[in-house]
């Protein structure tokens, strides 16, 4: 088995280019008040449809060429990603959060949507380190991808079959994780 973080599509493009590296998260409705936890160092990432709709990222995230799909019409999805956890925080200042703006592509009134979620103002960031997988694999939609939780189950462990590309270079991650770190204290 393989555990698999389900993102939006156009968000695993932008992580798999590099243009990414946090993901801003409060959890799916099917997680309970605690929210998400991130409780694994190493997984897939799965791209959704999932209420992935253009204004809720920057216009320059080229949604146009990650169009929103079907969840329901998939047979197949295609993982092209998966990631390591280097460290998650939970951030409760708002003002923090327009300075996290260069480390993703959601638009602003998204990240305060998700801030103001229930059970209390606050959301959590997680740096990630991405790697490409070479070659990507397609597995069977399974309607246990879909809904309102964030981790999946693969049946396949893919990360044992592919080799992983690193989509940005050590020099560069430890310099974004520097000013991470040095807005977020």
């Amino acid at each position: 088995m393989l555990v698999a973080l389900k993102e939006w599509d156009v968000v695993c493009e932008a992580l798999g280019s590099g243009r990414q590296i946090i993901v801003i998260r409060k959890g799916g409705i099917a997680e309970g008040k605690d929210g998400l936890r991130f409780e694994h160092e190493e997984f897939a990432l799965l791209p959704t449809f999932f209420h992935q709709q253009s204004e809720r990222v920057v216009p320059e995230a080229d949604f146009a060429a990650r169009q929103a799909g079907t969840e329901g019409e998939r047979e197949s999805v295609e993982i092209r990603h998966a990631a390591t956890l280097v460290w998650h925080k939970v951030v409760t200042d708002r003002a923090i959060l327009s300075k996290l703006q260069a480390f993703h592509i959601l638009a602003p009134a998204e990240v305060e949507s998700r801030f103001e979620q229930k059970p209390g103002p606050g959301v959590q960031i997680a740096l990630l380190r991405v790697y490409r997988l070479d070659p990507p694999r397609s597995v069977a939609w399974r309607k246990s991808f879909g809904g309102c939780r964030s981790w999946a189950e693969i049946e396949e462990d893919l990360l044992e079959t592919c080799s992983r590309v690193s989509v940005l270079s050590d020099e560069r991650f430890a310099e974004l994780e520097r000013e991470l770190r040095a807005i977020l204290g």
